[in-house]
């Protein structure tokens, strides 16, 4: 088999919506689903084994080792792991006070999308918003406007297919910024390897830093836990106004329930995750342009919100130049960026390294991650093992707290 049905079955799928975006004969199919994201489908009957979503796929893994071919767009960079190549770093943030307050971390990402449409280095861009027909999804926006984008801002922390637009992009004719987490890129760049039409219309990648997403049902419970109908709810926001915000949800009857960010993000919440995010090792979008993320040190906190920056390529640096006069810039070390992701790293190094410990222990398929070292240690183990048994503990309280109102795609 050379599509993508084996990876969905061996529980490898990263739902970035890559194999959706370039089928040729539209037989990937991905179902919206409240309780766990996306199921996948490949309509075997107009399945060509053309192979081409299966080459696209990052969830059997990806190369990160020296000789990696994403790596020509670095130029010669210099490389540290956890950090991945970098040209430039830099804590920053949106000069325009109300882009700033308005945003997850400074409003840097949308202070970027906007420059890159005002100053015609592409013509639109990609980007995630919340459904306006369904709240508790996320979708791709293509944003013309620095109105659009501004539409757009701000984290989502629930799973969205966003590279299921690459269907478009490869039918409408223009250049594009994408904007997604690691998992995106790394569709993305898969797919722009095989085709060439993709690497002309996609010229700027922007990477949001990911620790762990979520999955859909973690946002219903949030909402059904601020004692809200989620057939009433009509819109939902996750960070901001200010820094760094917090979740919030707007009722029909124009009722608002708010909670302050991180109190939200409790142990029932990140056991809503998907399994695959877990043994993810990619924290900071090594394959982008440019990454952006808050930064999480001392120094910011009472701020209106910072961003660590990490340009990795010529094009991630001619488009910081553009917006230098959208952006107020302070030089960062090496050190200072990874020490704001302390927590991050932990996720995705220790615990990472012991929950593919875990996976292999069941027997399941792993991904393959040449160039990183991935072994787990004694502790690693232990502290993931007590970590997965804690995460069926609040699934299975979740379970019965919140019990299933919509079949399976209840919450």
């Amino acid at each position: 088999m050379t599509n993508v049905q084996h990876v969905y079955d061996d529980g490898l799928c990263m739902q970035c919506g890559t194999c959706q975006g370039i089928c040729p004969t539209g037989s990937v199919a991905l179902t919206w689903d409240l309780r766990v994201g996306y199921r996948l489908s490949v309509e075997e009957k107009t399945c060509t084994d053309c192979g081409r979503c299966h080459d696209a796929c990052p969830g059997p893994g990806l190369d990160f080792s020296a000789s990696a071919w994403w790596r020509e767009r670095n130029e010669g960079a210099p490389f540290e792991d956890f950090l991945g190549p970098w040209r430039r770093l830099c804590f920053g943030w949106a000069s325009d006070p109300e882009v700033r307050h308005t945003g997850a971390s400074g409003g840097v990402a949308t202070a970027l999308m906007q420059s890159a449409l005002e100053t015609g280095l592409v013509d639109a861009v990609v980007a995630v918003r919340m459904s306006p027909t369904n709240p508790m999804e996320a979708e791709a926006a293509i944003c013309r406007s620095a109105a659009d984008v501004a539409a757009c801002r701000g984290s989502k922390y629930n799973v969205v297919a966003i590279n299921r637009v690459l269907r478009r992009i490869l039918d409408e004719p223009g250049r594009y910024a994408l904007v997604g987490l690691p998992c995106h890129i790394q569709g993305l760049r898969l797919a722009q390897r095989r085709s060439r039409r993709l690497r002309e219309r996609v010229t700027l990648a922007i990477g949001i830093f990911c620790g762990l997403t979520n999955e859909p049902r973690a946002t219903a419970v949030l909402a059904r836990q601020a004692g809200l109908d989620l057939a009433h709810v009509r819109e939902v926001s996750y960070r901001g106004p200010g820094w760094p915000g917090g979740v919030r949800f707007v009722s029909a009857p124009g009722l608002t329930r708010r909670r302050d960010y991180p109190d939200y993000v409790d142990r029932r919440f990140m056991a809503l995750t998907p399994p695959r995010c877990r043994v993810c090792p990619d924290a900071l979008a090594e394959l982008a342009d440019v990454s952006v993320g808050d930064a999480w040190l001392d120094r910011f906190e009472g701020s209106d919100g910072v961003s660590d920056i990490v340009v990795r390529t010529p094009a991630g640096e001619r488009l910081l130049d553009q917006a230098a006069t959208s952006l107020v810039l302070q030089a960062a070390s090496p050190a200072e960026i990874v020490a704001s992701q302390a927590d991050t790293y932990d996720v995705k190094r220790g615990a990472c390294r012991g929950r593919l410990w875990l996976r292999s222990l069941a027997r399941r398929p792993l991904p393959e991650y040449p160039g990183l070292a991935l072994s787990a240690s004694a502790a690693d183990r232990a502290r993931s093992a007590a970590g997965a048994a804690q995460e069926r503990l609040f699934r299975f309280l979740v379970d019965r707290r919140y019990p299933d109102r919509r079949g399976s795609s209840g919450a």
